[in-house]
């Protein structure tokens, strides 16, 4: 008896140490206290209840989630990761796993898949309602996944995992960090599916089985690293492995998928690069020519067909387009078809500015872009002549090329007017473009076409006669005075007024003519009918006859109009130069 309670007791201890064994967590690599332990494992198997109020939760939180994907708002989004409560039973499956707890598997897996049919259901009802026209930016983003998803959902789960575990870490930080990579793909889903696009459904619920996988994955090595799982309840290795087999083959099966689709964004990345890259080198010499987007589809065969759209002053030559697809093709080494979309653009800066071709930097200044030269003094030419041009009535810029000749750069300017412009204008202007451009070999070839201007009353000789508001009693004066001044010049033998135009500037009155004559009409027959104006008027008359040929009449003698726009070109020099000058003084 005593022999055998002698065993009984040497025995005893041994059992006793045995169990107490199992009791022991199988990894404690940092202290969490006994309350905090049971508060999780309490809180993470209350969350993981299917209650009615999770799936209220769940439906506010797709509709939020449907309705900003619908509007492209990101801030709409985000207020739906915010309220998802699908991070509670995530932790209550890793959890369960990890501890063998079938009823709490049970209970988490329902609510996790029930919410997750229930989201892509209420999306896809959603996604057939009629306000639901096109799909976003913010649905496409997430209809793509790639293995750097599950990188991103690793750290949100570890984020998570540490934030529950963790007594000193906010209990809100899993919602955050976690709820981002789930309910939006799932509303994705559904509204791919309302618009007939099962490939994206089937990308957006890859992006969250993938999430979903990773963050379980993550979540049990946390509990159990934290010393959640005690020895009995990890079991055996079998046991163990039984129980994570399946988010293990499912890990490797999504990380394939989304292996091959890393490596399908690379490519597209590289062959968008290279196409990108290619064009940019290729219009980098045509002035105030941009690319603004690049479209490329991918045939079975390999080939690849590209729409770039371009904003340029002109539009490009066949053979323009055909050398860039070459030298595409040679840079992605496949076979390319181009097509370039031209948005004909000009670039205007400010009067006097010099600063051409804006660009923005990483701090969102703007800095003049790097371009060639030939690019600079173009554009250099281009505002120049604008702000010339402008100043000019009945002139019109209409394209600026510059072309290299063996005695230098030419900039070929074309523009239309009444009339040519003269060489001091030119020179005036070529002088301009090379204090601009910093470049005093350019040479300025304007290319001039003639325009006429004609209303009812005939050309348009003097632009205020036509086109300035009158007084009735001025009006009624203006075409007296036109009728008579046609008349009276008519009287001249073999002598046909074409156009007449009478414009009052102040207390006096200019009237211009453009006659058509068997001889040249003399000065003191313009100062006879300036005086019989006058006289009508009332006032001061200055009367100026055109010719076909550029004279000009008046009644102090003769002039060209070359001759007369240079005159008022040097008058209009002279008084500047005096203006800076006081200017200056001051």
């Amino acid at each position: 008896m005593n022999s055998n309670g002698a065993a009984a007791a040497h025995v005893s201890p041994d059992l006793s140490a045995e169990r107490s064994n199992l009791d022991v967590p199988l990894i404690a690599l940092w202290s969490v206290s006994p309350e905090r332990k049971a508060q999780v494992i309490d809180d993470t198997t209350n969350g993981s209840i299917p209650r009615p109020l999770y799936y209220v939760l769940l439906l506010a939180s797709g509709g939020i989630a449907a309705f900003g994907l619908l509007a492209n708002s990101a801030a709409v989004v985000i207020g739906a990761m915010l309220v998802s409560p699908l991070m509670a039973p995530i932790f209550g499956i890793a959890l369960a796993l990890s501890r063998g707890d079938l009823h709490l598997l049970r209970n988490a897996l329902v609510a996790e898949f029930g919410g997750v049919l229930l989201i892509i259901a209420f999306a896809l009802l959603l996604g057939l309602l009629p306000f639901a026209l096109e799909v976003t930016p913010e649905m496409l983003a997430r209809t793509k996944p790639s293995l750097l998803d599950v990188f991103v959902a690793a750290l949100a789960g570890l984020a998570g995992g540490l934030a529950m575990v963790d007594e000193r870490t906010s209990p809100a930080l899993p919602g955050v960090a976690i709820a981002t990579s789930l309910t939006p793909p799932l509303a994705t889903s559904g509204l791919s599916l309302a618009f007939g696009a099962f490939d994206g459904a089937w990308g957006a619920f890859l992006l969250f089985f993938a999430n979903f996988l990773t963050i379980l994955a993550v979540s049990a090595a946390i509990f159990i690293l934290a010393g959640f799982v005690t020895r009995a309840e990890i079991g055996t290795r079998t046991d163990f492995l039984k129980r994570f087999s399946a988010t293990g083959i499912g890990l490797l099966a999504v990380a394939t998928i989304l292996t091959r689709q890393l490596i399908v964004t690379i490519d597209d990345w590289r062959l968008n690069q290279a196409i990108v890259t290619t064009i940019e080198h290729a219009i980098a010499d045509n002035p105030g020519a941009r690319l603004a987007r690049v479209i490329y589809d991918q045939d079975t065969d390999g080939s690849v067909n590209v729409l770039a759209t371009v904003t340029t002053p002109r539009s490009f030559t066949p053979q323009k387009v055909e050398a860039i697809q070459h030298a595409i093709a040679d840079s992605v080494n496949r076979p390319i078809s181009l097509f370039v979309r031209c948005a004909i653009t000009h670039d205007v800066a400010a009067a006097g500015s010099a600063n051409l071709l804006p660009a923005v930097n990483l701090n969102g200044d703007f800095i003049a872009a790097s371009v060639t030269p030939t690019v600079r003094l173009t554009e250099a030419a281009a505002q120049t002549l604008r702000e010339l041009v402008s100043r000019r009535q009945n002139f019109e810029l209409l394209d600026v090329q510059l072309v290299h000749l063996p005695i230098g750069p030419v900039i070929v300017a074309t523009v239309s007017g009444a009339r040519p412009p003269v060489p001091s204008q030119v020179k005036l202007a070529q002088e301009r473009i090379r204090k601009r451009a910093g470049d005093e070999t350019a040479i300025l070839l304007v290319r001039a076409t003639t325009t006429s201007d004609v209303t009812a009353k005939g050309r348009v000789l003097l632009g205020d006669a036509q086109f300035s508001p009158m007084t009735a009693a001025d009006r009624a004066l203006q075409d007296k005075v036109e009728t008579r001044g046609k008349t009276a010049l008519e009287q001249v033998q073999n002598t046909f007024v074409d156009s007449i135009d009478a414009a009052k500037h102040g207390d006096k009155w200019e009237v211009r003519a453009e006659v058509v004559s068997a001889r040249v009409l003399q000065p003191a027959d313009v100062g006879r009918v300036a005086k019989e104006l006058t006289a009508l008027a009332g006032a001061a008359v200055t009367l100026s006859v055109l010719t076909p040929n550029g004279l000009i009449i008046e009644a102090r003698g003769f002039t060209t109009v070359q001759r007369s726009v240079e005159e008022a070109l040097a008058r209009e020099l002279a008084a500047r130069d005096l203006s800076e000058r006081a200017a200056q003084s001051k």
